[in-house]
């Protein structure tokens, strides 16, 4: 991984992109945000990206989450050609405009679920909710895990405990953790 000129590792970037179809246009822009998100996946840095359809009777509003290794690969993204033919399409069959937003490293864990991505909170603060929701996984998993995976070196049981872990945090803790202390992490907002 590079560095950039503060000697740090790059920060992933998650990146929301979003639009409305023009009416009657649904299939239009779906087929354009296909193609976008095929030609993305060959793009440097690319490491996934999620294409999200209306349901129907909700608004025709068509959202593409991407993640991307940095920002300068995120930026390099942006400026290919590729997205700019594909984007100008996109144009001609949405209305209102593209919607951005963008969180880096582990801000996308501290996004209120159900809302669009705000200012992430101070970095000692998403570390100590961080620690909080870590900490006893870690307990609970050394308790079940070591019984179980006496027999394996401690580095092959690591694998399917840091899998867990990992999957937890993500969809299960981080959002609960976020959402119970929104009042501490986002004080302006209430």
């Amino acid at each position: 991984m590079q560095s950039d000129t503060l000697g740090t590792a790059p920060e992933e970037v998650t990146v929301i992109w979003s639009r409305r179809a023009k009416p009657g246009r649904q299939a239009a822009l779906e087929n354009v945000i296909d193609r976008l998100a095929q030609a993305m996946s060959s793009a440097t840095g690319y490491e996934g990206v999620v294409s999200l359809r209306p349901q129907p009777g909700h608004p025709p509003i068509y959202t593409m989450v991407a993640r991307f290794a940095s920002q300068a690969d995120l930026d390099a993204w942006v400026s290919s050609e590729i997205r700019g033919r594909l984007y100008a399409e996109a144009e001609g069959v949405s209305v209102g405009g593209l919607n951005v937003q963008q969180a880096a490293g582990l801000e996308g864990w501290f996004q209120m679920p159900g809302q669009p991505l705000v200012v992430p909170p101070p970095r000692y603060k998403m570390a100590i909710i961080t620690w909080a929701a870590l900490f006893p996984l870690l307990v609970l998993a050394n308790l079940i895990a070591a019984p179980l995976l006496s027999n394996v070196s401690p580095l092959v049981r690591l694998l399917p405990v840091s899998i867990v872990l990992i999957g937890l945090m993500t969809w299960v803790v981080m959002p609960r953790m976020t959402r119970w202390f929104r009042f501490w992490l986002y004080p302006e907002a209430h």
